[in-house]
């Protein structure tokens, strides 16, 4: 098992620098479900795939914060995300940095840590937006 470590130094501190600041949604992640997202790591670009975007309780937050929003995605376990952040591009949201996490599937919901094709495992993840 690859554990892969997100990429630091002069790639993100440019990025930082020149990302523009964009609202993420669910009405627009949930229109992205299926898409896949090429994110960036020091073994290269990994390919993982948004399978799932929920609007998460409120919970008796305020209404001037946003409805928290968690995404699911998959990828192959040859290459095992840690829990870091993870630059990549997007066509529709341009470059981002999100922190992704490794998490369970949930069964209930359909999902499975299948064999895919190549004889890896599907891992899954988690981006959360509070």
């Amino acid at each position: 098992m690859l554990i892969i470590l997100p990429i630091f130094g002069i790639f993100c501190k440019s990025v930082f620098y020149t990302r523009k600041s964009m609202t993420i949604t669910f009405e627009q992640m949930q229109a992205l479900v299926g898409d896949k997202f090429g994110v960036q790591t020091t073994a290269g670009i990994v390919e993982l795939t948004l399978i799932e975007a929920e609007e998460r309780p409120r919970r008796g937050l305020p209404e001037q914060f946003r409805t928290p929003l968690s995404l699911i995605f998959t990828g192959p376990s040859q290459f095992e995300l840690a829990q870091a952040n993870f630059p990549f591009d997007h066509p529709v949201l341009g470059h981002q940095i999100w922190t992704f996490v490794p998490t369970m599937p949930a069964p209930e919901k359909g999902q499975h840590a299948n064999r895919q094709a190549d004889g890896s495992f599907t891992v899954f993840y988690q981006v959360l937006f509070s």
